[in-house]
């Protein structure tokens, strides 16, 4: 794809992102929920003693669990307090020991698709990028990735404000597109940044060219506490026209098989990666649709809550352990990663 960097777009660079969303309700009706009004946050010192609170010598590390709360009417609900909820692993409820309510910056990769297949609808992406960033707080922190076939690092995690008063430089785009390889890369980057942090992937989802592949990717979030919400666009119209420059017909037809078979798995790849991982995905079959979808995102992350127990029960490393999240009051829905696996990484405090 033919791509012309404009420092004005360069800000919005964006990511990626599996499998199923938690909810909970109440089982006594006789609570009201919170009134739904500005939100604010836990003191520090609350937050630091609650971080070591029923933490035993030689117990297992604490485990971090990113939860947003709605309504049945999509609204996010602020101001909940940490005996508000309940969580289990296996089954089994754990001791909420550390409890960060809304309104704390969070840190974000912006992962944005410049491969060839966007050729033809760089300005709206540009646009839909730039609204994204707009909408960040300055006490926000972002990194910025672009991928073709090669992974782009803009910048490395800086506040808002100093990226906006940069200029980030488009490298020339080259063949390819290795988007499990650039999923790879963001992961293990976001794994070295404390507190909230998630990753919002823009791409239509078909990878050419990555040494990383879906299954492994799918397999690295289970290591992680990071949100990832996937923005997916829609370029297989302008397949034929892309096709249309591979003049000998044996290599056309082999290109577009293979092509065909990414964008089959492209949507269930990007709906797991949000879904594992308690983001959101969201559909652009027209990309003035991905404008609104980058407000709800950052309206949703300037809402959420960190809930950290120590498991009760200790397993070997590499066991996969489910997390079902609830709220003690009816009519709300929790969304929160519904699984992790028992490794170094996934245990942060």
């Amino acid at each position: 794809m033919i791509r012309r960097p404009e420092s004005a777009f360069a800000i919005g660079l964006i990511l990626i992102a599996c499998a199923l969303s938690v909810s909970g309700q109440s089982s006594d009706p006789g609570r009201k929920p919170p009134v739904l009004r500005s939100t604010t946050a836990v003191p520090e010192n609350q937050d630091q003693s609650q971080t070591s609170a029923g933490r035993q010598p030689g117990a297992a590390a604490l485990v971090t669990v990113p939860a947003i709360v709605l309504d049945r009417d999509g609204r996010y609900v602020a101001n909940l307090r940490k005996e508000d909820f309940v969580i289990y692993e296996n089954g089994v409820e754990q001791n909420l020991s550390y409890f960060m309510s809304v309104e704390k910056p969070f840190t974000v990769a912006l992962m944005l698709d410049m491969s060839g297949s966007t050729k033809y609808q760089l300005d709206q992406i540009r646009a839909a990028a730039n609204t994204f960033v707009s909408r960040l707080r300055f006490s926000d922190r972002m990194m910025a990735v672009t991928f073709d076939g090669k992974i782009n690092l803009l910048t490395e995690v800086a506040d808002v404000r100093a990226i906006r008063q940069s200029k980030l430089h488009i490298p020339a785009v080259t063949d390819g597109t290795v988007l499990y390889d650039a999923v790879a890369f963001t992961l293990k980057k976001m794994a070295q940044v404390p507190g909230r942090k998630a990753i919002v992937l823009m791409t239509d989802g078909v990878d050419q060219n990555s040494a990383a592949t879906l299954q492994s990717t799918i397999a690295e979030i289970a290591e992680q506490d990071v949100l990832i919400y996937t923005v997916q666009y829609n370029t297989l119209p302008q397949l034929p026209q892309r096709l249309s420059f591979i003049k000998n017909e044996k290599a056309r037809r082999k290109v577009e098989q293979r092509l065909l078979k990414g964008y089959a798995t492209s949507e269930p790849y990007l709906r797991t990666l949000a879904e594992k991982t308690g983001g959101r995905f969201y559909k652009a079959d027209d990309l003035r649709e991905v404008g609104p979808a980058f407000e709800a995102i950052t309206s949703e992350l300037g809402v959420q809550y960190s809930l950290g127990y120590y498991p009760k029960e200790t397993s070997s490393a590499g066991t996969e352990r489910s997390i079902k999240v609830r709220v003690r009051y009816p009519n709300l829905v929790v969304r929160a990663r519904d699984s992790y696996t028992t490794t170094p990484t996934i245990a942060k405090q």
